[in-house]
């Protein structure tokens, strides 16, 4: 009994681990959102459905421990193509896609989720989860004990399920890649179904068994880049292409960084964000909500020398791929918080001129919103670390017009709500008027209303670079970019921390 409860143990911690690495794996290319979460969850919660039934069936057909053993093998070996499977259906957002990718994002929709997890996840977790019954049919000695075999093995395979979840989640992804974590649970469960065959005194077939264990890491290449990483938050990527450094978190380019220029901004939006300084040029106390490649809090503390900067950044590991690649270093002028920017936030007291939002990243099918950072509460309690003077600037990823853009719209109105006015800024507005397609959107938001119209932001912006206090010269031509436009705002809800369906509004 004590063979059949490790087996129990050990198959149930690789089952609910291989669902928090799906849930890692598939965020990236889908997003950290509900959907995400509610498929992945319902697939394995339909293939192990499956998976319990099979088991018995099958057990009752070949009640061995060597019947046992080729499920298991069977399970590892699924384990194993996951990471083939996951570069034929969704390829990184710099590959060409496959025809089945290109199914996902125009067929699919938001369904897509849904089909890639069960692609991926179904056949490895059906096939674990025959354990557990073919566990009972084989522990089991007679009718007046099946209740008590039954209850025992499902108690230790649930304990094991929590050990698996936990374990991966605080031990296996905070220190190894996704694709090592399924390596380790590809190797755990052909070990589970060694086992099974050498109890069964099929040693013959157990050294077959361990021939596959090398066999598997073939379809664990990683990407030729200069630095991968998953975190507990992203999977962290740095690449070079020609003089040019990029950060990526998951699928979406965060930073760059001229290695001829450092002080160039490669992407367009990090000099938007210097209209913050447009609106409050005595602004003198700054705060960040999202590190990245720290491109814009290394020029802001370069341009202006009065300016105390504050980071707040919820992954550590960012902090020290921005300080390793991207020449980012503390000071008694610039410091990180590694807090959640919310939770920050809330337990601050310090009041700040500016704080500039730039917290989001993108995924092949859509920008990930994290919901908490974009309802009213969240935006009450960035008004209330503002001095009265201050404005929030936000860099908002999305669309103006058309119908994809609810969900920008849905921020906006949510903005408004709390915000007395708002001014919106497209990135290259006048270059590339065309607002259905996704593009950065610098927001800004002050506590005070100003009405100021576009003539007034265009001199103001003038003169600050005629003086010289601020560096950038075309900021009078990014001021001119304002957005003159009503944004229609009747069709999309107020985003609380109750209700904030961010995943749910886009068609």
């Amino acid at each position: 009994m004590a063979l059949y409860c490790l087996i129990a143990f050990a198959s149930g911690a690789v089952v609910m681990a291989l669902e928090i690495v799906g849930a890692r794996l598939l965020q990236p290319y889908f997003g950290s959102g509900v959907l995400t979460w509610a498929s992945v969850i319902a697939i394995f919660l339909a293939a192990m459905s499956c998976g319990y039934y099979l088991g018995g069936v099958i057990a009752d057909r070949f009640p061995t421990l060597a019947g046992l053993g080729v499920l298991l093998t069977l399970a590892a070996g699924g384990i194993a193509l996951v990471p083939l499977w996951e570069r034929w259906l969704l390829p990184s957002a710099t590959e060409q896609p496959t025809e089945m990718a290109n199914f996902l994002e125009q067929v699919a929709g938001r369904y897509a989720v849904l089909l890639a997890a069960g692609v991926l996840f179904w056949v490895p977790s059906m096939l674990l989860a025959t354990t557990s019954p073919y566990l009972v049919r084989l522990a089991s000695k007679s009718v007046a004990t099946t209740g008590k075999t039954a209850g025992t093995l499902y108690a230790v395979s649930t304990l094991g399920s929590i050990a698996g979840t936990l374990g991966c989640a605080f031990a296996l992804l905070p220190h190894w890649g996704v694709r090592t974590v399924l390596l380790q649970l590809a190797v755990a469960t052909v070990a589970l179904a060694l086992l099974c065959w050498l109890m069964a005194r099929r040693s013959q077939v157990a050294v077959g068994a361990m021939v596959l264990l090398p066999l598997l890491t073939v379809s664990f290449a990683t990407a030729r880049v200069i630095y991968q990483r998953d975190s507990l938050y992203h999977r962290i990527v740095v690449e070079e292409v020609g003089t040019v450094r990029y950060l990526k978190f998951d699928a979406s380019y965060q930073s760059a960084m001229d290695l001829r220029d450092p002080d160039r901004a490669v992407f367009a939006y990090t000099d938007y964000l210097h209209l913050g300084v447009v609106f409050k040029p005595d602004a003198r106390k700054v705060l960040f909500i999202g590190l990245g490649g720290a491109t814009a809090p290394k020029k802001f503390r370069k341009d202006y020398p009065h300016m105390t900067i504050h980071i707040a950044e919820i992954d550590p590991a960012v902090k020290e791929v921005a300080e390793r690649f991207f020449g980012f270093r503390e000071d008694d002028r610039m410091k990180v918080f590694l807090d959640d920017g919310r939770v920050y936030l809330r337990k601050t007291k310090e009041r700040y001129d500016l704080i500039v939002l730039d917290a989001y990243f993108g995924s092949r099918y859509e920008v990930t919103l994290p919901f908490h950072l974009v309802t009213r509460e969240f935006f009450e309690v960035v008004k209330s670390r503002l001095n009265d003077d201050g404005l929030l600037v936000f860099n908002l990823v999305g669309r103006l017009e058309g119908p994809q853009s609810r969900v920008t719209r849905a921020i906006l109105k949510t903005l408004r709500a709390v915000f007395p006015e708002l001014y919106l800024f497209p990135v290259e507005y006048r270059q590339a008027a065309w607002l259905y397609d996704r593009r950065n959107l610098i927001v800004i938001a002050p506590v005070r209303p100003l009405r100021w119209s576009v003539t007034t932001i265009v001199a103001r912006a003038l003169k600050l670079v005629q003086d010289g206090t601020v560096k950038i010269a075309r900021l009078p031509d990014y001021a001119a970019d304002l957005y003159r436009k009503p944004v229609l705002t009747n069709d999309v809800p107020l985003l609380t921390d109750d209700y904030a369906p961010v995943e749910f509004l886009n068609p």
